[in-house]
């Protein structure tokens, strides 16, 4: 079911008491009725949890291998992600792709993993600046949903567009191709979330939330800061007629 949601990855950002005083500040700042989830390094999983607790703001991870435990050294399970309170998990970004090798059967293993243990995956989907040169991006995004949704029950994910040459780069698709490959989206997965992300920052939300096929973002180094992600939400707000 389309709803609307906005997620902040912090990335390898911020040792413990950055991290524990942005997530406090985040809790006395945002009070919104756009569903926000805020995905830490693992590391602070635990922490954040107490601090989130009783407040708007969901916990979620960044990653987690699809065994539930055994001699994987170095990995997080979607079992311990549960035990710390998480309700959502990154799956398939760009960065795992790319940078760790991680292939459409490991993001479909692990999509299945965290459902079965009740976590929500989102599901990152995008074409390098090489693929869409090429005019491959429909085809790379949808090889990359079909091959991680097969099988799944699509109520249970949100799936969230980031174009890899948009990723950290300050420059965010333009809106008319944003709008060709949410749509492109939609028409392949219907009534899932869809979230951008790729460079949004609070200059450039209220434009991009008007995108129909938009419903959220998935937020990275706006979201390291309290009062830009909060500006990030209220103009999302404000481009979708949020009272």
């Amino acid at each position: 079911m389309r709803r609307n949601l906005i997620a902040a990855n912090w990335k390898m950002h911020f040792d413990l008491e950055t991290a524990l005083s942005v997530a406090r500040g985040m809790v006395d700042s945002l009070n919104s009725r756009i569903e926000t989830v805020v995905c830490p390094p693992f590391v602070y999983l635990d922490r954040l949890n107490e601090i989130f607790k009783g407040s708007s703001i969901e916990l979620g991870a960044q990653n987690m291998h699809y065994e539930d435990e055994g001699a994987f050294t170095g990995e997080i399970s979607p079992v311990m992600l549960k035990s710390v309170g998480c309700r959502y998990v990154i799956l398939g970004h760009s960065e795992r792709r790319h940078i760790f090798s991680e292939g459409d059967k490991d993001i479909h293993r692990k999509v299945l993993s965290a459902l079965k243990h009740g976590l929500i995956p989102i599901l990152c989907v995008g074409e390098t600046l090489s693929e869409r040169r090429e005019g491959n991006a429909h085809r790379v995004v949808e090889r990359q949903i079909v091959a991680a949704l097969d099988g799944v029950d699509l109520d249970r994910v949100v799936v969230a567009y980031e174009p890899v040459w948009a990723i950290g780069t300050g420059v965010p698709a333009d809106i008319e191709t944003l709008k060709d490959m949410q749509g492109f989206i939609r028409e392949l997965i219907e009534d899932v979330p869809i979230l951008y992300g790729g460079s949004v920052k609070d200059k450039n939300a209220f434009e991009l939330a008007t995108i129909d096929d938009v419903d959220g973002f998935l937020v990275g180094s706006a979201s390291l800061k309290v009062e830009s992600f909060k500006r990030i939400i209220e103009e999302f707000e404000k481009a979708k007629g949020v009272d």
